[in-house]
């Protein structure tokens, strides 16, 4: 198992504006945080920060090594099974820049959609949320809710929930 099980404090906010005053103070203090939104709003990426993803670089990645593979598979079959057509070059790159567009795109975005889940995974697998039968029970979070979750150590939670009750918190649960 990559990570611990869940140790922490999670509340349940009704107003945008107080869960995102409370995850950016809990970004000052350098806490281990996760937010659960219904839809995404810009407020709550202004208080995290806006975290750095490492999805554009893969695109990348993956859209070079279709490139790659459009332009090099085409001119290894040219150079392999020379077919002479009067004095044209066997290789001819303007013949393959379809090949290699389409290629890009295609291991471009299959790439980037393998990368958004397996970086999903690795991520939940790393920083857990709550396993109780209370925060699954809790369904809000995907209609009306904003959650947010705290991964403290016991002597920490009392802080953290007192700094959720200044931020009118609707319920806040300990699990430890």
């Amino acid at each position: 198992m990559l990570g611990k099980p869940f140790r922490g404090i999670w509340g349940v906010f009704t107003h945008l504006d107080e869960a995102a005053s409370v995850v950016a103070k809990l970004r000052e203090q350098g806490k281990d945080y996760s937010v659960l939104a219904p839809c995404p709003r810009h407020e709550l990426h202004q208080a995290m920060g806006e975290p750095l993803s490492k999805i554009p670089f893969l695109t990348l990645v993956f859209g070079g090594l279709g490139l790659f593979f459009g332009y090099g598979f085409p001119s290894w079959t040219a150079l392999d099974w020379v077919l002479p057509v009067s004095q044209k070059p066997t290789v001819s790159i303007p013949a393959f820049t379809i090949i290699g567009f389409e290629l890009m795109v295609l291991l471009g975005g299959v790439g980037t959609a393998l990368s958004i889940f397996a970086l999903g995974f690795i991520d939940l697998r790393r920083k857990r949320l709550p396993n109780s039968q209370q925060f699954k029970a809790q369904n809000r979070f995907s209609n009306d809710r904003f959650g947010v979750i705290v991964r403290c150590e016991e002597g920490e939670a009392a802080a953290v929930e007192s700094m959720m009750r200044e931020h009118s918190v609707e319920e806040v649960v300990r699990e430890f």
